[in-house]
């Protein structure tokens, strides 16, 4: 019988210690908001240290954790189509819209969630949402994100045109960033050749190779 009531004991003080709020989370949280774009993997590290953020956060920072986890799985090719929790992020981030960016985010984010879910019209829905919003910010690699992004839903469709587009787009905004420029070229070319224009398809694979090589990047 005492073995038992101490089973018992054990187990409530597991789970009063699973329900207490975590004091760190916080900083947890701000960490990995700061490493999810540079390094998404100690990103995901330090969201999935967070254990309980219900008890932990206040409400705008559990809305800022559920987005950031989503960006973080995203951004790790990890599965986000039941992370439907972001929609809730999404409607406070618009009802309480004092961020353009965090709002943006939750909206492209909630787009990825639809887009896995092949809910592809939604998720156009809220990417537009999303280019909308973050056009009123000057963040470029936000604008990028999204529009690409855009690019990849429409590509996925078969609308080569419409999406050669949306790349050209990220294409202009990535001029102080070769790295990034390289691959919307190699994507551009890529739109070309499935539209059948060889010519242009070699024109931007040629101009994605003089910057690979010239930032020696082989």
């Amino acid at each position: 019988m005492s073995k038992y009531i101490l089973h018992i004991i054990t187990l409530l003080v597991l789970l009063i210690t699973a329900c207490s709020p975590q004091p760190e989370a916080k900083q947890l949280l701000r960490q990995a908001q700061k490493l999810v774009d540079t390094h998404p993997d100690s990103a995901m590290h330090l969201i999935d240290s967070i254990f309980y953020p219900e008890a932990s956060l206040n409400r705008k920072q559990y809305m800022e954790f559920l987005v950031t986890q989503v960006q973080a799985k995203y951004k790790t090719y990890r599965p986000v189509a039941e992370d439907t929790l972001i929609f809730i992020a999404k409607d406070y981030f618009t009802k309480h819209n004092n961020d353009l960016s965090q709002t943006a985010l939750a909206w492209f984010y909630s787009g990825c969630v639809y887009r896995e879910q092949q809910r592809f019209d939604q998720a156009m829905q809220h990417f537009k949402k999303a280019k909308q919003l973050a056009s009123q910010t000057d963040n470029n690699d936000l604008k990028a994100l999204i529009k690409y992004n855009m690019g990849d839903l429409l590509s996925i469709q078969g609308l080569y045109r419409e999406a050669l587009e949306q790349y050209k787009d990220v294409a202009n905004l990535y001029t102080a960033y070769p790295k990034k420029q390289v691959k919307c070229y190699s994507t551009i070319g890529r739109m070309f050749l499935l539209l059948d224009q060889q010519d242009s398809t070699l024109l931007y694979f040629q101009k994605g190779l003089e910057i690979a090589k010239k930032t020696e990047n082989k």
